[in-house]
Order: C-alpha cells, then structure tokens, then sequence
C-alpha cells in the first residue's frame, strides 16, 4: 500500500508539470481559408507527439461535409507545439461544413471542430485532393533532455544515457 501512495505522489507532480510546460497546451484552434476552389486549413496551437514522422491527413467529401482526419500518432516519450496547415484542391462550389478531426494527447481521445464555409464556382469540375500538406516543426518540446556536455563524436546517445 505504501508503494502505491509513492506512486501516486510522485505521478502528480509530473502530470502538472507537463500540462504547464507547454504554451499550447489546450490552446487548440481549427481555422478555415477559402480561396477560389481551394481550402486551407490551419491547425494551430497543436500539441501532438515529438517522433520525425510527418503529419498527414485523409480527406474524404461527401454530399454536404468534408471530413479531414489528421494522422500523427508515434510512438515516442515526447510531446511538441505544432502550427498544421493542409490545403484542399478543386472543391465543388456551395455551403460546406468542414470536419476536422485529430488525436487530442491532452485527454487522449479524438476531438473534433466543424467550420462552415461558402466555396464560390470557379468552373471546377475535379474531385477534391490534398494539394498540400505542412507543418511547422516541433516549435517546443519536452521530455527531450539537455545535453551535459558538448559531444565530440557518437558521445550524443552516450551523453544522454549518463
């Protein structure tokens, strides 16, 4: 039982830690731009995992909704701030409701924003893509430790394991 309670005191501290390090914590917005028969879509103030694998997203449009499923779940002992932009071609004209949908790590579940927007016609007349795709890089992390000293040559990973 005593272990338990050790546990437990040490698990606080630590929990509160990491949801105050970060600026974006809880901070996350979902924004729309169209131009033409295009779609940006901005996330910004987002806090996903640290690992170098790139965000992507699928896009799938149906009669009224555009669903656009944000994917960066990996595997790594780090967390990072990112600003997420994905740009969406040839979107028919009309009233659209955007869904976007990511994995939250700050409550560990998917999360969700809708954004309605008005798409004019330009004559297009393809089926809507993802033209691009980006992100900003790691703008603060945690859980990556400080190296204590300079490293000369692969003394990186036996700096970090001293």
């Amino acid at each position: 039982m005593r272990a338990l309670a050790l546990i437990v005191c040490l698990a606080l501290p630590l929990s509160a830690a990491a949801q105050g390090g970060f600026w974006c914590w809880d901070a996350d917005q979902v924004l729309a731009e169209v131009c033409g028969d295009t779609v940006h879509v901005f996330h910004e103030a987002a806090l996903l995992n640290c690992c170098p694998d790139p965000i992507t997203h699928e896009v799938v449009v149906g009669d009224a909704t555009i669903l656009v499923v944000e994917h960066s779940l990996s595997p790594c002992d780090c967390d990072c701030c990112y600003e997420v932009h994905v740009t969406i071609a040839d979107v028919p004209a009309g009233h659209w409701n955007v869904l976007y949908r990511w994995f939250d790590i700050e409550i560990w579940d998917w999360a969700e924003r809708v954004l309605d927007i008005e798409v004019p016609d330009v004559g297009q007349v393809g089926k809507p893509y993802v033209a691009r795709e980006r992100s900003s890089g790691c703008l603060e992390s945690t859980d990556v430790p400080d190296l204590p000293v300079e490293p000369a040559s692969w003394g990186v990973i036996k700096a970090l394991h001293q």
